[in-house]
């Protein structure tokens, strides 16, 4: 009987073990949960690239339109600073108060 009981005592070590071990892999500093923490930041992180990238493209264009183009320069500062040319008018019109009827029974 006492082989029955010590292969019970190593099946319930084992599976103790199985468990601990199992444990310290996924919750520990360099386990499964920290690495799937790392990649979700290193996606965001990515996309921020991404986006950066993109932005200093455009901005590189803009700066290469501004070396190079005229036009661009009169418009950009026509837009910003509101300038007009010397044979231009400009007319601002005023705008109306948005009158509202009510039509309904009771009113």
């Amino acid at each position: 009987m006492a082989t029955g009981t010590g292969k019970k005592f190593y099946l319930l070590f084992l599976l103790a073990m199985v468990v601990v071990l199992g444990m310290i892999l996924a919750y520990s500093d360099h386990g499964l949960m920290r690495l799937r923490e790392l990649q979700q930041k290193k996606q965001k992180i990515e996309a921020e690239n991404s986006k950066l990238r993109e932005e200093n493209r455009r901005l590189l264009d803009q700066i290469e339109r501004i070396k190079t183009d005229p036009k661009y320069i009169e418009d950009e500062a026509r837009k910003k600073l509101g300038l007009i040319r010397p044979d231009e008018t400009i007319y601002r019109l005023k705008e109306e108060p948005d009158i509202t009827v009510n039509n309904e029974p009771g009113s």
